[in-house]
């Protein structure tokens, strides 16, 4: 079984996602931060620790190279086996209006693959908000899922919000659809997803296969 932070598959199906390295060092960690630009993120590149922000393993917000390397101390002190499987650096993604999204599935005994979309983010596991479907989808399938959800006028602007742009919601949907089939993972999450009405990015991925 792999559980990973497998950012190469998304290249692969073409679904958005932000610019990112995976560093072994603190100076591979600065210089992969400067190609990619400042603000950025820290994340344990690890294959063991699933709900990494709960455990302090993802840092926020990186303005500058001396708080990289501070960062990249820190996380060295609390997740040791970084030095073998590193960190990952990412581009900070930053939405005012943006609504947070899980998109992904899981392999059932009885239906082959099924897709799900959700509300995402921390609120996973509080809310329940999601709608499956078996693979493979449509446009008006991944439609239907979205107007399922509780969250769904979050979507269309609720509270003041700027609409979100649920065509690229739907495509991400339809692209990860086809990965489940090609890829038949036993599970596979993009969380969160962040929508907003410029399009949307993954800024999270777990594969376990």
């Amino acid at each position: 079984m792999r559980d990973s932070l497998d950012f190469s598959l998304l290249s692969k199906y073409k679904i958005p996602h932000p610019k990112y390295a995976i560093c072994n060092s603190a100076e591979d960690a600065a210089k992969s931060a400067a190609k990619i630009g400042f603000p950025v993120v820290l994340k344990v590149n690890s294959k063991t620790i699933v709900h990494k922000s709960d455990k302090g393993g993802v840092l926020l917000n990186i303005a500058n190279q001396q708080q990289l390397k501070a960062g990249y101390s820190l996380l060295l002190q609390r997740f040791p086996e970084i030095q073998q499987e590193g960190v990952l650096v990412q581009k900070m993604v930053k939405s005012q209006d943006a609504v947070e999204l899980i998109v992904g599935g899981k392999k059932d005994k009885q239906f082959g693959q099924l897709i799900m979309v959700g509300l995402g983010g921390i609120f996973v596991e509080t809310f329940h908000d999601v709608s499956f479907r078996i693979c493979p989808i449509s446009r008006s399938d991944a439609e239907e899922m979205l107007k399922e959800l509780k969250a769904y006028p979050l979507l269309l602007g609720a509270r003041g919000r700027k609409p979100a742009n649920i065509s690229a919601v739907i495509s991400t949907m339809l692209r990860v659809s086809d990965l489940l089939l090609a890829e038949d993972p036993l599970e596979f999450d993009l969380n969160p997803v962040i929508a907003d009405d410029k399009g949307c990015v993954a800024v999270d991925v777990r594969l376990l296969k």
